[in-house]
């Protein structure tokens, strides 16, 4: 092996060291259960603002990189929590266990709870909305391409009313194979705005080399997308 090769290996096992040492399994409370997730904490007394991360998929299936999306958080100086909603069969289990993270979140020692706010990417996208809706004292919530959930995308914009936070909305062009996440994103982007809800979208050049494969983007923690992440939680939690 060259040493230029030694030097990529030696770099590429730091970094997965980094991460896993940011990022701890737990279990937090839920009721008479207690729920997995990852979580992460920056080095320093604190407080810190936080961010929920809620994952894509349903019944198993886990979409995006909650695990990376932790260490990313935790490296710009917020307390992430990414619960896992493995055994979750509704979407009233799955809006249960979201509020049951965010309180969990909220009052762990070191976060400001003044300082809150959400991610979601797919089914998280939607939880995400639905969480925002109903904790108006969050600071920011980012919707990354967020699912239909047969109906549920539509009532939950319908209940939503200021007060809000502000929303940040990202899309691929091509992410229409699963169903048509662009026009989600549009139509959440306009009923937000059309309530007053300060809101932001970005729509992505097409990803991938699929036609429609543009859902794919956010599976893993990418500059294309990350660094307007990481600016709007600067600009909405890293003020007091």
């Amino acid at each position: 092996m060259s040493n230029r090769c030694k030097l990529f290996l030696f770099l590429a096992l730091l970094a997965d060291t980094v991460a896993a040492t940011e990022v701890e399994k737990i279990r937090f409370p839920a009721g008479d259960d207690r729920l997995p997730a990852f979580r992460a904490i920056p080095e320093g007394d604190g407080p810190f603002p936080a961010v929920l991360f809620l994952h894509g998929g349903r019944g198993g299936k886990v979409g995006g990189d909650p695990r990376a999306s932790l260490a990313a958080l935790a490296r710009s100086g917020y307390v992430g929590l990414a619960p896992m909603r493995l055994g979750a069969a509704t979407l009233k289990t799955e809006i249960d266990q979201t509020r049951c993270a965010f309180a969990y979140l909220k009052n762990l020692p070191r976060v400001d709870p003044q300082r809150m706010a959400v991610i979601g990417f797919s089914r998280g996208g939607l939880l995400a909305l639905i969480a925002a809706v109903e904790h108006t004292d969050m600071r920011a919530a980012i919707l990354m391409a967020p699912a239909p959930g047969r109906g549920a995308l539509d009532r939950a914009l319908g209940r939503a009313s200021p007060p809000m936070p502000p929303f940040l909305i990202l899309v691929a062009e091509n992410d229409t194979r699963q169903a048509d996440h662009v026009a989600l994103a549009r139509q959440a982007t306009q009923q937000l705005r059309g309530k007053g809800v300060e809101t932001e979208w970005i729509l992505y050049p097409p990803f991938g080399p699929l036609a429609s494969e543009g859902h794919q983007l956010f599976f893993r923690v990418r500059g294309d997308y990350w660094n307007d992440v990481r600016n709007f939680l600067t600009r909405h939690l890293q003020t007091e």
